[in-house]
Parts: C-alpha cells; sequence; structure tokens
C-alpha cells in the first residue's frame, strides 16, 4: 500500500469515526453569541445562538430581539449586563454574558388575524457517554407555573428541583437512558389560550451532568411548593406592571 492510500484510508477512518461518535451539543450557556445587528432592537438569530433552532408558528420575526421583550408575539431574545431598558430586566443575566428569554404568544398566519404561538429551542447532538443528569437554570421572575416543558428526543424530562439563586432556580431530570445517544433537547414555552399575556422563560448554563439527580423527599417538594407561591405571586406582579407601565419607546414589534 502506497502513501497516498495509507492518507485515505487514514482520512476515512477519521470520518466514519466523527460520524459515529455524533455531534456534540453547543453554545448551551448562550456564550458563543455573536450579535449581528439586523434593525434597532433585532440581531441575526443564527449568530445569536449557534447551533440551536427556533420554533414558532408565523412568528413576527425570524431574528432575535436584543435586551428587549416582546409585549404580545411569540419570540426569543438574547439579553446582556446592559439590559436595563426596559428595568425589569435589569440584573436577569443568569450567568456569564448572555441569557436567553424564550416567549409564547401571539403568531401571525399569513391571511391575518393573530393565533396563540408555542415558542420552542431546539439543538440535537450526542449526550456524552457517562451523563446521568441534564441540569439548567431559569429565571423565576418571567415564568408563570407549569407553562413550559423539557424534553430530550422527545420524551418530556420530569424535573426535580436542586437549588435556587440569586435570581434563578436551579433544575435537574435523570437522562441517564440517552447517554451516548444522539438526540434532541428541546425547551418549550407553551402559550395562553386565548392569549392574555405573553409566557416568558429566562433560561441559561444548561449542562449535562454526571451526578445523580436526587429523589425529592418532603421538605424539597414543600420548598418547590413555596417557589411555586413566591413565583404566582411575582408573576402577578410583572403582568401588572406591564399593562400599566411599559414605555412605548421600548416595544419592538408588538
Amino acid at each position: 500500500m502506497n502513501f497516498r492510500s495509507i492518507f485515505w484510508a487514514m482520512m476515512v477512518s477519521f470520518a466514519f469515526l466523527e460520524g459515529v461518535s455524533g455531534q456534540q451539543f453547543q453554545d448551551l450557556n448562550f456564550e458563543s453569541a455573536k450579535l449581528v445587528t439586523v434593525s434597532s432592537g433585532m440581531v441575526q438569530f443564527a449568530q445569536a445562538f449557534p447551533g440551536w433552532t427556533l420554533t414558532v408558528t408565523n412568528p413576527f420575526s425570524p431574528d432575535a430581539l436584543y435586551d428587549t421583550v416582546y409585549l404580545d408575539s411569540a419570540g426569543i431574545s438574547i439579553i446582556d449586563n446592559t439590559a436595563n431598558t426596559p428595568s425589569f430586566l435589569a440584573g436577569d443575566v443568569i450567568q456569564g454574558r448572555y441569557t436567553a428569554i424564550l416567549q409564547s404568544g401571539n403568531g401571525y398566519p399569513p391571511g391575518g388575524g393573530m393565533v396563540p404561538s408555542d415558542v420552542t429551542l431546539s439543538q440535537t447532538g450526542m449526550v456524552p457517554p457517562g451523563t446521568e443528569s441534564l441540569e439548567f437554570e431559569i429565571e423565576p421572575l418571567l415564568i408563570g407555573a407549569g407553562n413550559f416543558e423539557v424534553t430530550l428526543d422527545g420524551q418530556p424530562l420530569s424535573l426535580a428541583p436542586l437549588g435556587t439563586g440569586s435570581n434563578y432556580e436551579l433544575f435537574g431530570a435523570d437522562i441517564s437512558q440517552w447517554a451516548g445517544q444522539t438526540a434532541q433537547l428541546a425547551f418549550t414555552v407553551f402559550a395562553q389560550v386565548p392569549h392574555r399575556d405573553d409566557e416568558y422563560l429566562a433560561l441559561d448554563a444548561i449542562q449535562f451532568s454526571s451526578q445523580l439527580v436526587p429523589e425529592p423527599g418532603v421538605l424539597s417538594l414543600l420548598a418547590l411548593g413555596g417557589l411555586l407561591l413566591i413565583r404566582a405571586i411575582r408573576r402577578a406582579m410583572w403582568v401588572q406592571i406591564k399593562r400599566r407601565a411599559w414605555p412605548l419607546t421600548i416595544i419592538v414589534g408588538v
């Protein structure tokens, strides 16, 4: 076998191994964002969320909002530490430089009118071998209880509360059965039907862990109940603030 034959055999082997190993998940903490401005307050989605896919039925725009959120439309935002207009976004970056905010709300069919539209952020990749759990952090101020779902390979995950921080809740789920397999990871925020308000999910710090998710005990369930009560109260306050004091100058879209 000559040198050229050996070289091409090695290249084919490397390509085969790469295909077998599967594509790795990327940008799980949203720190790989490149903000390419499309218009005022809007950036290209693909550059802001590399590796991710956004699914919205009849979106107002295929792009992402930057440092603001929709009032009634479904879509996605990316915020950084300069986000302080509107004022309720100040301090809402959960970790690092960037945080994503998924927003369910209205979609706009081609024939006119508005329909409630869920929003899903998804990515397909290989769950690392040895993985026991999925962990992620969400912002408790901007979400309502029970309005979001996390799926892997199309199967809803059973989420367990693992802790809290100054502006987030840490959740985990047992995904050991998918270790070493290629699967789609998806975060979905469900729209209100009929539509009254957008639902918001601030998301960050997604990671695959080799740690087991502890079974929820009585104390953790009580703690979760308390968190859900606080969340509901804060959600009601947020809705009132949004309706009464939203500065018209910062509304992007509708």
